[in-house]
């Protein structure tokens, strides 16, 4: 059995997942519930999960300070996120922090069982992995290279290594310049992770016992995020063109004893091993720039990047249109907004080099939300393709990334099609609710219940179809009509304030008055003296008057 901490600020639904799932039928059971991130972590120093489903927004602290914190120091822990629909920033700032999967409330069961079989499976891997890894490091110089790994990992992180130590082994060196080489291995995805163990062994083998020729020297390691990187040490800051001799030349050398092609990003260099965490990230982004080339390239600089200029943050998706066609079961004009979008990115260079699956990731939220409008749930849509959100990232190419997209709109299109006939019959009905709304928001009777009986639908379906279609609560537009209507009944001075409330219909001078100010950021009275400021009765200052 798998530990599940669940985290959650609503006590009702942390303990409804703690307690009406049979967690162990899927592999898992509660080791507790907290009710914020502070309280998480003290569980998790007593008692460490290997999975936690948390909240987003909590007091004390949320769940993207607790995600930071796990992701520093318990990244073998699998975080997966709870949001609702207006969480988009805070879902952005998840991922950069290594969540696995994040599920959109309401969540149903269905999805939780799909969420949680794939995490043990991927737990299961790994357990596999660890064991697997014990055995071929036994043929592989096991105490040096584990040994060089926790060195250089926690060198490229920035903590966990002993900093005295280091600087003196560093300075032992003399005055060296120092690089960060990420190596991507040109191989297809695949779900044997045996193979792509052994790939990387592999290739991290071949690169320690290579010798460069170019004055460059280097470490290589399987890094914390499973890829191979290389600590590159020189006596003077290398040129261009020696790093892409550097890589070239290690190409010629890896590809024909693995048969894999390789793809490197370089970082800047410097003369304080202090800046390799820096390095680290710089190479990382280099290295993802294999996302946008057309494959000629063998290898990218930082400096490369820094000099680009292409303006990426002005491309986006129009959901809007997208959502238009897709309606009218139009799905090459969809495919051809995709085509369009993607083709901006292709053989450029991007220093954002995540920005591509943001703005992916972005249309399809976006979408989620206006499909509700029509009764439509995108997670149940990608259920059925077995996929979800995050499934964007591990695509290597912007090809695969737009099909990814194009699979889901044209699945979407379809379950459209299917209920175009409701779905019209919806927006018919919510039109007619909000004539009648228009016409009588001030009369006390408005209600619920009084529009239901005139359409004959129960309230509660009232309520739904009215959000779905004009993103508001039907409250919340019956009072910003009452308040738009005051403002002008404001403009009499000969109109007493309460004298307005109570036709608006509010008995409550003082409700009316707070619901004004919350809206507009000043009282009744305030607004009428502004727009008439020699009006009024100036000898009186009761806020009611």
């Amino acid at each position: 059995m798998y530990k599940l901490l669940v985290v959650e600020d609503e006590k009702s639904i942390a303990y409804g997942i703690a307690n009406s799932i049979e967690w162990e039928k899927w592999g898992f059971v509660i080791s507790g519930v907290c009710g914020n991130g502070i309280e998480a972590l003290e569980q998790i120093e007593k008692d460490k999960p290997h999975v936690v489903l948390s909240d987003i927004r909590m007091p004390e602290m949320d769940g993207v300070e607790l995600m930071q914190h796990l992701n520093q120091h318990y990244p073998e822990i699998k975080i997966i996120i709870l949001s609702g629909y207006n969480d988009f920033e805070y879902l952005q700032m998840s991922i950069k922090n290594r969540v696995m999967e994040y599920l959109l409330k309401p969540t149903d069961l269905d999805e939780f069982e799909v969420t949680f079989r794939k995490i043990k499976e991927r737990l299961d891997e790994e357990g596999k992995k660890e064991l697997e890894e014990k055995e071929l490091k036994s043929t592989y110089e096991e105490s040096r290279s584990l040994k060089l790994r926790r060195k250089y990992n926690a060198l490229i992180k920035g903590y966990g290594y002993h900093e005295e130590e280091m600087e003196e082994e560093f300075f032992r060196q003399g005055e060296n310049w120092y690089g960060v080489i990420l190596i991507h291995l040109d191989v297809p995805n695949t779900e044997d992770k045996n193979a792509f163990y052994r790939d990387q062994m592999k290739v991290e083998k071949i690169l320690n016992e290579w010798v460069s020729k170019e004055g460059i020297a280097g470490t290589y390691i399987w890094n914390f995020e499973e890829k191979i990187t290389g600590i590159l040490s020189a006596g003077e800051e290398p040129r261009e063109e020696e790093l892409h001799s550097y890589v070239r030349e290690m190409a010629e050398v890896v590809l024909p004893e693995s048969g894999i092609p390789i793809y490197a990003g370089i970082s800047n260099f410097y003369t304080d091993f202090q800046m390799l965490p820096q390095c680290y990230e710089q190479a990382k982004c280099c290295a993802s720039q294999k996302i946008y080339s057309d494959g000629k390239n063998l290898v990218m600089s930082y400096k490369e990047i820094q000099e680009a200029d292409f303006d990426y943050y002005a491309v986006s998706f129009d959901t809007g249109q997208i959502l238009k066609e897709i309606m009218e079961q139009e799905e090459n004009k969809a495919e051809d907004i995709l085509n369009g979008i993607f083709s901006e990115f292709k053989g450029k260079v991007i220093l954002d080099y995540d920005y591509i699956n943001r703005l992916s990731l972005e249309l399809l939220f976006n979408l989620s939300r206006a499909l509700l409008r029509y009764g439509v749930r995108l997670e149940k849509v990608m259920k059925k393709l077995d996929c979800t959100y995050t499934g964007i990232y591990p695509l290597k190419s912007l090809q695969e990334k737009k099909e990814f997209l194009s699979r889901i709109l044209r699945e979407v299109s379809r379950e459209m099609a299917g209920m175009k006939g409701e779905w019209k019959s919806q927006s018919s009905l919510a039109q007619k609710i909000r004539d009648i709304v228009d016409e009588e928001y001030d009369s006390n009777q408005i209600s619920l219940e009084y529009v239901g009986a005139k359409v004959h639908k129960n309230s509660a379906y009232i309520s739904k179809i009215f959000k779905n279609e004009f993103g508001c609560n039907f409250s919340d537009y019956i009072i910003t009509k009452r308040l738009e209507k005051s403002k002008t009944l404001l403009a009499d001075p000969a109109r007493k304030i309460y004298e307005i409330s109570e036709e608006m219909g509010w008995a409550d001078v003082s409700n009316y008055i707070k619901l004004f100010k919350k809206k507009y950021g000043i009282s009744p009275k305030e607004y009428r003296n502004i727009i008439q400021p020699e009006g009024g009765n100036p000898g009186k200052n009761n806020e009611n008057e």
